[in-house]
């Protein structure tokens, strides 16, 4: 596949469609395991688990944002987000351990 005058694509450049995919997966992501991680805080402490819970959902988008300058980069990566996707099950997991 080449770009116009016949220059090669490099080699590690994402597709558009599969940026879009890993953005929608992101999106989708990031307000699950934010609202994961407040319950999880509620289940095992109560309200003040839920409080901070929040605290710890706001950090994490803080890190996020922090990390990558902004909330949906450009050059997003599949480990970036497979990582987001891991914790988020490890989230879930520790919620229906603790219900």
């Amino acid at each position: 596949m080449t770009h116009a005058h016949n220059t090669p694509v490099p080699a590690g450049t994402p597709t558009t469609t599969s940026q879009d995919a890993l953005a929608a997966t992101l999106a989708a992501l990031m307000p699950l395991g934010g609202g994961l991680l407040v319950m999880v805080g509620y289940a095992w402490i109560g309200i003040f688990g839920a409080i901070l819970g929040l605290a710890g959902a706001v950090g994490w988008a803080f890190w996020w944002r922090n990390k990558h300058k902004t909330f949906f980069p450009k050059d997003l990566r599949g480990g970036s987000v497979g990582g987001i996707g891991a914790l988020v099950a490890v989230i879930a997991f520790l919620l229906f351990v603790s219900l």
